[in-house]
């Protein structure tokens, strides 16, 4: 394969990968219909935590922190979520569900159980190639300009 043909191939790569990630963000959006993808992200992200800080969150739903802090307020006044100073070390805040956002949760994903998407993260041979593919990614290290 020659640089043009393997540039080609990554740059297909690149888009195939948003696409997916866009048309199943989309899908789930159109099943959750008012909620955003964001606040379920967020929602699963804290169900069984015992708290968790606005990095642990970012690193969770990969949203940038100005965009989860938004987020978080939207949802701390729709009663969702609520934040509490971290006992051990009273420089964190910790992010936890409210009674609302668990059965909010609950709801969501009653609502996509039901609309048959779960059927796509079924696949083990699908999640394991795409981990594997995002490993490999990590690893290669870029060359200098």
């Amino acid at each position: 394969m020659d640089d043009s043909t393997a540039l080609a191939a990554l740059d297909d790569l690149a888009r195939l990968v948003r696409r997916a990630s866009q048309e199943l963000d989309r899908a789930i959006a159109a099943c959750l219909g008012e909620s955003s993808v964001g606040r379920w992200h967020v929602l699963n992200a804290v169900a069984d935590a015992e708290g968790l800080s606005m990095s642990q969150l970012a690193d969770a739903t990969l949203l940038n922190s100005a965009t989860l802090t938004r987020l978080i307020d939207a949802m701390i006044a729709d009663n969702l979520v609520h934040r509490k100073v971290d006992a051990a070390d009273r420089r964190r805040v910790l992010v936890f569900p409210t009674r609302r956002g668990q059965l909010t949760r609950k709801v969501m994903s009653e609502a996509l159980t039901a609309s048959g998407l779960t059927q796509l993260a079924g696949g083990v041979s699908l999640t394991k190639s795409l981990t594997a593919l995002v490993d490999r990614i990590a690893m290669t290290e870029p060359a200098p300009l």
